[in-house]
């Protein structure tokens, strides 16, 4: 089965051009099977209150799950009537099939007095493929610094490292009034997780995904760490980069997979569109699917 994937970082359609466009947005990776966005708003004054999710899912006609990392109050009031509203900044997933389930993971968040964060996330979603299931995860990390990604790498790890005991919805026998609406989750193995990790692969946040870096050895992946698709495809991250104002070795949006979609990796790329500050990172699987 062809599966192409992608991870695209879009500030909230913000373009290098200074223009909001979500169309362009979507069009920049129209042709992914599966889409992990980062940085997905809903009713900000900035883009005149769109609500980009359900933008993304028309324009795309995916199937989508949006986690939001920023819940705020946005309501207003018309006619005397309360017109409730949540201004929202997140991670989300879009889908050429049914997203049969869906977590969202709150990442550690450590207050800086003096200095801007946000809160951040990682949106899990089970995408039911005709080649079979794939726990697919949007990421992003803190900008600021190691210091304030590294427990979130320990946190999402963790999350992703037991969701094959704990990602069902509902557990155990059900009673009939829950079973006739229940849905029956899998929870494969196989595992694609992209995002805005805001770290190069010489990084100790992305050693801790992938493996630590040895001279003599090479990339020392752990059983339950991840291989960089990217790398997979024959291509030197430290010689790429996905934000715009770098030309290279600036590489900081990354799809890292499980060994058994490493092994089906036919080609990656990083898209061109200048819609965003960041650029798209695609990978196309020539993958043999997975049963559970």
């Amino acid at each position: 089965m062809r599966l192409v994937v992608a991870t695209y970082n879009i500030q909230y359609a913000l373009g290098q051009d200074g223009r909001y466009d979500i169309a362009r947005i979507a069009d920049a990776v129209a042709e992914a099977d599966i889409i992990l966005f980062q940085e997905v708003t809903q009713n900000w004054a900035r883009n005149d209150g769109e609500d980009q999710v359900a933008a993304l899912a028309e324009r795309l006609n995916r199937y989508v799950v949006f986690g939001s990392t920023f819940d705020s109050d946005a309501s207003r009031v018309e006619d005397g009537r309360i017109v409730n509203r949540r201004r929202t900044f997140g991670n989300m997933i879009a889908s050429r099939w049914p997203i049969v389930s869906s977590r969202t993971q709150l990442l550690p968040k450590h207050a800086l007095p003096e200095t801007m964060d946000v809160q951040r996330c990682v949106v899990e979603g089970i995408c039911s493929t005709p080649a079979g299931p794939i726990r697919a995860y949007s990421v992003h990390l803190s900008h600021i610094s190691a210091g304030q990604r590294l427990p979130q790498v320990e946190v999402l790890m963790r999350f992703i490292r037991e969701a094959q005991t704990d990602a069902r919805p509902a557990d155990g026998a059900l009673p009939e009034a829950w079973a006739t609406d229940a849905v029956d989750v899998p929870l494969p193995a196989t595992v694609i997780l992209g995002g805005d990790f805001n770290c190069t692969p010489d990084s100790a946040e992305y050693q801790r995904v992938c493996g630590e870096w040895d001279e003599k050895r090479g990339r020392l992946r752990r059983a339950d760490q991840f291989v960089d698709t990217f790398v997979a495809a024959g291509h030197d991250p430290f010689t790429a980069s996905t934000f715009y104002t770098h030309a290279a070795d600036y590489k900081i949006d990354h799809l890292v997979a499980t060994p058994d979609i490493a092994a089906s990796v036919v080609r990656s790329w990083i898209g061109e569109s200048k819609a965003s500050d960041h650029y798209p990172v695609f990978v196309e699987l020539d993958w043999a699917g997975v049963t559970v």
